[in-house]
Formats: C-alpha cells, sequence, structure tokens
C-alpha cells in the first residue's frame, strides 16, 4: 500500500466533500467527508515518468454518504457509510480490472484516533473510459474520550499519496498553485 504520512492539520484544512446523515440526530452524528488534498490518485503506467501522457488511469473520491447510531445517554456512536469512486482513463477498448487502497482516520480536533486502510477492486468495461463504484464500510465504531461526544469526532476519508503523488496533484488541476 502506498502511504505517506501528510501533516493532520494540511489535511484537516482541506477542503470537504460529502455528509452524515441520520434521521433525527444530523447533528449528533460524527462528520463524515472525503479529504481534498488526499482524495485523487493517478496511476502511471510501470516504469513511466509522472507526466499526464503516462496516466494509466485516475481514481477521484467522489462523495462519502452515510449514518450514525448513537444510543441513548451513549457516549458512543457506530458509522456506516458508503464511499463513491470515479476512476477515469483513455478509452482503449480493453477491460481492464484495478484495486484502489484507501484509509478511514477518525479524527478529534488535530489529532488521528483511529486510522484503518481499505481496498476495494474496480474494473473498467470494454471500450470505457469511466467506472464508478462504490465500497461501503458497514462499522466503525466512535468511542467519545471523557468530556467528549461523537459529533466532536470526524470520519474521513482518502487516499493514501506519497510525497510523489502529492506533489504531482500540486502541478495539475485544482491542485495547482
Amino acid at each position: 500500500m502506498r502511504l505517506a504520512l501528510l501533516p493532520i492539520t494540511m489535511v484537516l484544512a482541506a477542503g470537504l466533500l460529502a455528509g452524515c446523515s441520520s434521521p433525527g440526530k444530523q447533528g449528533m452524528c460524527p462528520g463524515m467527508a472525503a479529504l481534498a488534498d488526499a482524495s485523487t490518485i493517478h496511476m502511471f503506467r510501470p516504469g513511466a515518468a509522472p507526466d499526464p501522457s503516462n496516466v494509466l488511469y485516475t481514481v477521484r473520491i467522489a462523495s462519502v454518504e452515510g449514518t450514525c447510531d448513537i444510543p441513548k445517554g451513549a457516549k458512543s456512536a457506530t458509522a456506516s457509510f458508503d464511499v463513491h469512486f470515479r476512476a477515469t482513463r483513455a478509452p482503449n477498448g480493453e477491460a481492464a480490472g484495478y484495486t484502489v487502497h484507501y484509509f478511514v482516520a477518525v479524527t478529534q480536533s488535530d489529532r488521528v484516533v483511529n486510522k484503518q486502510p481499505f481496498d476495494v477492486q474496480f474494473s473498467f468495461a470494454p471500450g470505457a473510459a469511466v467506472a464508478e463504484f462504490t465500497d461501503t464500510v458497514s462499522s466503525t465504531v466512535i468511542k467519545a474520550d471523557k468530556g467528549k461526544y461523537p459529533w466532536d469526532y470526524e470520519i474521513l476519508v482518502g487516499l493514501p499519496l506519497t510525497e510523489g503523488d502529492l506533489a504531482y496533484n500540486r502541478t495539475i488541476g485544482r491542485f495547482a498553485q
């Protein structure tokens, strides 16, 4: 798995995508979002330089949507959510299957309380340039520290970027400075 430790303040300061909904409990659920700086990864052809002409495919976290269950009077919550992805590539007629790695981090203020890796398989149909797919995380438990409540926490989803991935992202599209 590709992993880089991004400064948490940079990650938390990034724009967030998506949210949480739980009937009657919206304000009590932990926030759920994708990290803007860690929501896109470009996979290059093996051995090729990081250049737009060498991109094999690109994966982006499109949104995170979920619910939570907070038992009455409890200081914990159980969240379930869907992570929606969109992958793109140049159309080439070939069917292709890949695996994308991502992580789910539970944060409180500027600290990571828990971080878990996940992966999901997806495929491009023959001739397709786009693949949209969803992975479900069925149970993430948030146990609030003393003096805290479940809504004091956030569930953040991202792609494990290396420093090189992050540098490349910053040279293109909305990441360009």
